[in-house]
């Protein structure tokens, strides 16, 4: 009778199984790997065996995932918010865009460091609040400025906490930011943001759950000597419905759209403008003392050829070369050459 070949195991009972761990614990059996060629290995407890982590409590695209070209927004909140600052500061401020990073909320607490007011606003319609954070220098360099203090001068850093009065004085300036945040999204969304509240101690903060996923923004602000941080917190979940719309470029076709048009605008601005236009039919140089010494009646001789060919001047530059002569009594020129040096 032929053998089919097939291996049988034997499966080992309950009690089998205990009994084998306890002759293993007790000694009894060797604790080496015996391999199939009757030799043997490394022991149990040293054959490397690759882990892998899992977070159970968080998800495995923490840190990984990316909104794609939402940079474009955060760069014209950037550029609008040095305008607002600057009109409302009476100085001149230089607003950038700095880190982009995303983490957890409570990882951003945890880590949040030197904050000075802390300013949480609405994102209506869009679900969540949104969070400004004004470190300490810049607090008390901006209340400095708010009441007459040139910006030209060196700040001091006061080691306090920002008080409530200089807490509302900031919330203005935070108010200023929900309008500008507003005018950045506007190409994707009509957004209403706005302060509710404004605290100086990051513990009472509770609006958002430790575990929600958060890009954090760094905007790093100049004025003259005072230099500080405006950090920008938003809910990812907040941003999610606009994933897809800025992943297809929609963002960038309406930003696209508006700089044509404004160029448009320029364009035909500038084919309004006027400009001098002169026939230059010679040209004399003479002395200071030549000139301070001419009198009324006095005639200047031009060496020059009427029929030679002359230059039209717009404004500074040549733009053609033009033949002169007499129509009806009065000098003309007859424009004959575009001078490609005068194309600018």
């Amino acid at each position: 009778m032929e053998s089919t070949g097939v291996t049988v195991e034997r499966i080992l009972s309950q009690a089998e199984i205990d009994e084998l761990l306890s002759a293993f614990d007790n000694g009894q059996i060797d604790a080496f790997i015996h391999s199939e060629t009757g030799g043997r290995t490394a022991p149990v407890h040293q054959v490397p065996r690759n882990v892998s982590r899992i977070e159970l409590t968080r998800g495995q695209n923490y840190s990984k995932w990316r909104i794609a070209n939402l940079d474009i927004v955060f760069n014209s909140f950037a550029r609008y918010y040095s305008i607002g600052l600057s009109n409302h500061l009476q100085q001149g401020v230089t607003v950038r865009k700095g880190e982009i990073v995303s983490r957890f909320f409570e990882d951003f607490l945890v880590h949040l460091n030197d904050a000075g007011v802390l300013g949480v606003f609405s994102l209506d319609p869009l679900k969540g609040n949104g969070l400004f954070v004004f470190n300490k220098q810049l607090c008390f360099g901006l209340v400095e400025v708010l009441f007459g203090m040139s910006a030209a001068h060196k700040f001091l850093v006061l080691d306090r906490e920002v008080t409530a009065i200089e807490a509302n004085i900031v919330r203005s300036l935070m108010a200023e930011g929900c309008q500008v945040l507003n005018r950045a999204f506007s190409a994707l969304d009509q957004l209403n943001s706005s302060i509710t509240r404004v605290e100086t101690n990051a513990k009472l903060l509770n609006i958002l759950a430790p575990e929600t996923e958060v890009i954090q923004v760094s905007f790093p602000v100049q004025a003259g000597a005072l230099q500080g941080e405006i950090l920008m917190v938003l809910p990812y979940y907040s941003l999610e419905p606009f994933k897809e719309r800025l992943r297809d470029g929609g963002f960038q076709s309406s930003q696209g759209t508006k700089e044509c048009n404004w160029a448009k605008q320029l364009e035909k601005e500038v084919e309004c403008m006027e400009m001098n236009v002169s026939a230059t039919w010679g040209e004399l140089t003479l002395t200071i003392q030549e000139i301070l010494s001419l009198r009324d009646g006095d005639i200047i001789s031009f060496d020059y050829d009427e029929a030679a060919p002359i230059k039209i001047m717009a404004g500074a530059k040549p733009k053609f070369t033009a033949q002169p002569g007499l129509r009806n009594g009065k000098k003309v020129v007859r424009l004959v050459k575009k001078e490609t040096m005068g194309e600018n």
